[in-house]
Order: C-alpha cells, then sequence, then structure tokens
C-alpha cells in the first residue's frame, strides 16, 4: 500500500513537471526548440508527451508496480523537477543579460 501511495506521488510530481517543462519549451516560438531539426523537435515533443500521458495513466489507475518501478519513478520525477528549474533559472538568466 505504501508502494502504491509513494508512486502516486511521484507519476503525479513527474507529470506536473514535464508540463511545466513542455509549456516552457513550446509554449513560446520564440524558443530554440522550434529551430531544431524535424527529427530533433518531433523526439523531444513526442517524448515529453508519452512521459506526461504514461504519469497520468499511472496515476488514474493507481497502478501497484514492483519496488524498482517505484524506485525508477522516484528518481525520475526527482530528475524532471531540477531540469523544470533548472533551465527556467538558465534561460532566465541568460535573457536578463
Amino acid at each position: 500500500m505504501i508502494a502504491v501511495a509513494i508512486n502516486e506521488v511521484s507519476n503525479l510530481v513527474m507529470c506536473v513537471s514535464v508540463i511545466m517543462m513542455y509549456v516552457y519549451l513550446y509554449g513560446d516560438k520564440t524558443k530554440v526548440v522550434h529551430k531544431w531539426s524535424f527529427v530533433g523537435h518531433w523526439t523531444l515533443k513526442l517524448g515529453l508527451i508519452g512521459i506526461i500521458c504514461g504519469s497520468a495513466l499511472n496515476v488514474l489507475t493507481l497502478s501497484d508496480p514492483p519496488m524498482t518501478e517505484v524506485v525508477l519513478n522516484v528518481g525520475l520525477a526527482m530528475t524532471f523537477v531540477w531540469a523544470y528549474l533548472f533551465h527556467r533559472k538558465m534561460f532566465n538568466e541568460k535573457l536578463r543579460k
């Protein structure tokens, strides 16, 4: 039961942080991601969408994965929160200079 709760929280955090990153990267047509090649642009876009959908479905279905997957989900959630905060801080500081 505790593994399900930890998995729920980590998937919710992952879903929200990746949505925020998606909006940050694709919400403004002036971002560098729009200048990438077709393959680079769509690989990132579809990858982020896949993570959003997968983590949202895990939350909605109350999935009960093995403990190894719970640990993986916690690690991914923490990494995506860090990535969003890092990109936002780094690129906003570059714009101010």
